[in-house]
């Protein structure tokens, strides 16, 4: 009987710090699957861009030479727009959204 017990406890000990390990696992940026490599943005348009992150961390967002930070609520929701309106481009522009990690959209054409 004493070893059944003291089998239960190393096992509820090891099931919970694997709990506790997976909620300390950092959070990364996220966008909504709207924006992806090859996509197509509007000309003439102040470009809108939001996403998740840890509540409280600084996202940048930086577009066709524009760079614009903003810092997710304490729900981890961010958004943000660009201040300058787009201009149209015949080769591709860089996309990039910083965090706690870095999503670089490729083939992007204003």
């Amino acid at each position: 009987m004493a070893y059944s017990i003291s089998f239960l406890r190393r096992f509820v000990f090891l099931a919970g710090a694997l709990v506790l390990g997976q909620a300390t696992v950092q959070a990364e940026v996220k966008l909504p699957s709207v924006f992806s490599d090859h996509m197509v943005l509007q000309q003439g348009q102040r470009l809108p861009v939001w996403g998740w992150a840890d509540p409280g961390e600084a996202v940048t967002v930086a577009v066709a030479g524009q760079s614009h930070t903003t810092e997710a609520d304490k729900n981890g929701a961010w958004s943000l727009r660009l201040k300058k309106s787009l201009k149209a481009s015949k080769s591709p522009v860089a996309f990039t959204v910083k965090g706690s990690n870095t999503i670089d959209f490729k083939d992007v054409l204003v």
